[in-house]
């Protein structure tokens, strides 16, 4: 299986729009890394989740289309994560040649929701709306999205809907993907320790920096679930990674780097890939 970590940033990107903290400045300034983008992650180059504004400018930077995208998770409707429309150009006159002829989309039912009344506004041709299909979804109950098993779980975020995290499972391998989320709730850990495998991918949530909110994890935080999970969820070869960084509690790339060193978590950026 393979990650690409799109966008790595928090809910307003770093350095933010409007922003002229010292944070953002020194982002500005050191650029590379330290630049961040509305967080999305492409797995095998065919499942994504989420659907933030940044989407096209993610795809301009890695060079590929969404055109071969079938199955779309999203966590929550946060519009960080969730811009509904700009499906409006899947198919018609605005995308060719698509490879895969339709969208199926998974989330909670606000996802539906926000869907159907973004495009009761804003109506779409009948091609475009019928090359896409919302499927709503439950934590703790399985699907099958094309060759991989999901599971969704229960987010510790959005208070107000019933925000989800997901297992991605292909038989081999099984990621466990934890953004948007504060530290998880005891009935998420106790189905991750009845899930019957270990976890080769671990992303998480690092909003906070060294700050404390329920909805977001921190970077102690981080280390703490790390630790948890290697005791017989996760071995010495899994991968943990940490993203959704923002300009409110961590500094540049390099300095949140410094805080993980040697903790064995790599700290995610735009573009981020791993393979495992």
């Amino acid at each position: 299986m393979e990650i690409k970590i799109l966008g790595s940033g928090g809910g307003e990107g770093y350095p933010a729009l409007f922003c002229e903290c010292a944070h953002c400045k020194a982002a500005r300034r050191a650029g590379g890394k330290s630049l961040r983008s509305l967080s999305q992650t492409l797995i095998d180059g065919k499942l994504l989740i989420d659907l933030p504004a940044a989407t096209h400018a993610h795809c301009l930077a890695g060079g590929f289309s969404l055109g071969h995208v079938e199955h779309l998770l999203i966590t929550h409707t946060h519009a960080d994560h969730y811009v509904p429309e700009i499906l409006d150009t899947r198919g018609g006159c605005f995308a060719h040649n698509m490879a895969a002829e339709k969208m199926h989309i998974y989330g909670n039912k606000d996802v539906k929701r926000r869907f159907e009344g973004t495009f009761a506004l804003f109506p779409i041709g009948s091609e475009i709306r019928e090359s896409m299909e919302l499927h709503v979804v439950q934590a703790f109950e399985p699907f099958t999205a094309g060759e991989y098993k999901i599971t969704p779980i229960k987010a510790c975020h959005a208070f107000d809907e019933d925000a989800l995290n997901y297992i991605i499972d292909d038989g081999k391998k099984a990621l466990l993907y934890l953004v948007d989320s504060g530290y998880p709730y005891a009935e998420t850990l106790a189905f991750l320790q009845g899930y019957g495998k270990k976890f080769d991918c671990v992303i998480m949530d690092a909003t906070m920096g060294d700050n404390y909110y329920k909805g977001h994890m921190n970077f102690e935080e981080n280390k703490k679930l790390k630790a948890y999970l290697t005791e017989g969820m996760c071995d010495a070869k899994t991968k943990f990674v940490v993203t959704h960084i923002t300009h409110n509690h961590a500094g540049t790339h390099e300095d949140v780097e410094k805080i993980f060193a040697d903790s064995g978590i790599a700290v995610a950026f735009d573009g981020y890939t791993a393979k495992f």
